[in-house]
């Protein structure tokens, strides 16, 4: 009889051990965010010489289903006439698709007058699983391009790939 006390101790464990694996597999991810993502001219589709960098941290929630950015970016050739978060293409290829049109109005410049290379840009994108779907953004197939002056009007200096990995 004393056999079967410890018996079922071990079968109870081995239970309530499985039993709480099986809440951890059903967790599922809502949120996913993504901090200092590099934006550069080698980045860009075709290459650009440009010595400007930037950086964008995004944010996404599954819930709200609403996608958060911050771009930050310094030593462009010349103050950013668009910005644009186009896609679907990873990375390596173009797209001719923009999805948003970032509004220039908006952006914080240096605080140096004469600096008008570098700045920062909040915004936000409503992923509303037509035009921009839930799976090409987790994907990592939409990027964030800025254009200046010049050449680089219509290619775009610096590109960053939105991307959560």
């Amino acid at each position: 009889m004393k056999f079967l006390r410890p018996a079922a101790w071990v079968l109870f464990a081995s239970i309530a051990l499985t039993a709480c694996k099986r809440d951890t597999e059903f967790t599922k991810i809502t949120e996913f965010r993504k901090n200092g993502i590099a934006m550069t001219g080698a980045l860009n589709v075709p290459q650009t010489p440009s010595t400007g960098i930037g950086t964008m941290d995004i944010w996404y929630s599954k819930e709200t289903r609403i996608l958060t950015y911050t771009l930050n970016w310094s030593g462009l050739t010349g103050p950013v006439s668009s910005a644009s978060i186009m896609g679907p293409a990873p990375v390596g290829f173009p797209s001719s698709t923009i999805l948003q049109n970032l509004n220039p109005a908006i952006i914080v410049r240096c605080p140096t007058v004469s600096n008008t290379s570098c700045g920062s840009y909040r915004g936000t994108l409503l992923v509303d699983g037509f035009v921009v779907t839930e799976e090409n953004l987790l994907a990592g197939i939409y990027y964030i391009t800025l254009r200046t002056g010049g050449v680089f009007a219509s290619i775009g200096e610096i590109r960053g790939q939105i991307k959560f990995y």
